[in-house]
């Protein structure tokens, strides 16, 4: 079967014979000769090239014997206009180049044209299925929609919706029942082509196709990683610094605390990154209590994109046993795996006391470092560092645990003289810098033994440079606190062998 093409003279020819059947009708009126029209075609199918955009309109001859050729109309609002003329009888086939139907539904009538020149009613209509698709990058999805088929003389089943993916072709045909008309893609490659078209299906097979849509998908690429590294407590607040990868054109964030009374994530703070790296800063961070965060990309539509693990900020408890301080803290997340340090400042700025710790407790004897306060309270800290934190990031960084100093004297009941560790000099310790200080150790019969009016000097147990037997000595103590108080103390000490 032969195909005609649109010409740009389509027009001319139908205004030429439809003024050609005008003057033939009046001869062959008073001639006495044929005026009846000849019985419509029937279209039968219209579909569209998804390939080339074009029309194709395909129909069932008019059963009059003498048909010599039909013309093609686009019909609407009860209109038609006609496009071309097929001028054969035997050709019952016409591909539209020039059709609209890339941009919106076309619908299409045919009539038949007799020897006589007398034109047929127009037949039955028919319109191409119109697609299209619209990304939304703020989802992530694209949405396909397309006018229903409709054809009484082939009725459709179903649509098969065709997809293709960028270069990496097509991706599996989807079914849908034709009641539906809209498809929504997720989960796509963001800057990826896609191109989408549809056909209707039914007993006869294919029936008609829609041209094909193509968009591509938007380049708002969430990150592949979000990531809070450290929360550190700076006075009565948090500040929390994330890493995300870089990768991404994103650079909007938001934190969210979990709210355990509505079970809900509440947005607390929002800032913009760069470089891989964000700070947020919440409000009204409540840093005596462990609360859960995480760090999200937010894209322009103000959506979670890619959100964190979830992380805490650690808080620090302390006891007192004696005269061991205890100290107690959380982990920053679950299976923690970086190793704690212990901070302690005694008046004179942070320090490191202790290092490497993998369990939440510890406990610090004031005896040791009494004669080093020169506070009215000693303050607790303890960090730990995300191991896989890019370089740069600060470390996690605790509450702060204080406890009060008060004006104690601690004396330590026996001690070895000439000894390697620590316990080889015999002195005070205080938790408070001493004044007016006299320190006196005795014999058991009252002989002065030592005599110190420093608080950083101790007896080595030795008299007159050589050291004194095993047993029991007496001790005196006398200082001024920094409250005013004179102290006044005695006891006794017991030489070690």
């Amino acid at each position: 079967m032969r195909t005609l093409n649109n010409s740009g003279t389509g027009k001319v020819i139908t205004a030429v014979m439809l003024l050609m059947l005008f003057c033939s009708f009046s001869v062959l009126t008073l001639d006495g000769q044929d005026v009846t029209r000849p019985l419509s075609p029937q279209l039968d199918i219209v579909t569209v090239d998804p390939a080339t955009g074009f029309a194709v309109l395909r129909w069932l001859p008019s059963s009059s014997p003498d048909v010599g050729s039909y013309v093609v109309y686009t019909y609407t609002g009860g209109t038609a206009t006609a496009i071309d003329t097929v001028p054969s009888p035997y050709i019952y086939e016409y591909t539209h180049t020039a059709s609209a139907a890339r941009y919106r539904s076309v619908t299409y009538v045919v009539a038949a044209i007799d020897s006589s020149l007398n034109i047929s009613p127009l037949s039955n209509s028919l319109s191409t299925i119109w697609i299209s698709a619209a990304d939304d990058i703020c989802n992530g999805t694209v949405t396909v929609t397309w006018t229903a088929y409709e054809n009484q003389f082939h009725p459709g089943n179903n649509y098969l919706l065709h997809i293709s993916e960028g270069p990496a072709g097509s991706l599996p045909d989807v079914t849908l029942p034709i009641s539906v008309t809209q498809y929504l893609l997720t989960g796509y490659d963001p800057e990826t082509g896609y191109c989408f078209y549809v056909t209707a299906t039914g007993g006869a097979g294919e029936l008609s196709s829609s041209g094909r849509a193509c968009v591509t998908t938007g380049s708002e690429a969430p990150p592949a990683w979000v990531m809070i590294n450290a929360i550190q407590v700076e006075g009565d607040g948090l500040s929390i610094s994330s890493s995300y990868d870089p990768a991404t054109v994103m650079n909007d964030f938001s934190l969210f605390r979990f709210n355990i009374g509505t079970g809900s994530w509440d947005e607390v703070a929002s800032s913009t990154g760069s470089a891989g790296r964000v700070s947020f800063s919440p409000v009204q961070a409540d840093t005596t209590v462990v609360s859960l965060y995480r760090a999200a990309a937010v894209n322009s539509c103000g959506i979670a994109a890619a959100v964190s693990a979830p992380a805490r900020n650690i808080v620090l408890e302390s006891s007192i046993t004696g005269t061991d301080i205890n100290l107690r803290w959380n982990r920053p997340a679950s299976g923690w795996s970086g190793l704690f340090s212990v901070w302690r400042d005694t008046g004179d700025g942070m320090r490191e006391v202790a290092v490497s710790l993998s369990d939440t407790l510890w406990s610090d004897d004031y005896t040791v470092f009494a004669s080093d306060v020169s506070a009215p309270e000693v303050v607790y800290r303890v960090t730990t560092e995300d191991p896989d934190a890019p370089a740069g990031i600060p470390p996690y960084l605790s509450s702060a645990a204080s406890i009060a100093t008060s004006d104690n004297v601690f004396m330590p009941n026996a001690f070895t003289p000439g000894s390697a560790d620590e316990n080889a000099i015999f002195r005070p310790e205080f938790s408070f810098i001493a004044g007016d200080y006299d320190f006196r150790i005795m014999s058991r019969n009252g002989a002065l033994l030592f005599r110190s009016g420093d608080p950083a000097e101790g007896w080595d147990g030795r008299h007159n440079g050589r050291f004194m037997p095993p047993g029991v000595y007496l001790w005196s103590l006398r200082l001024a606190t920094p409250s005013g108080e004179t102290v006044v103390r005695t006891g006794t000490v017991t030489i070690l062998p």
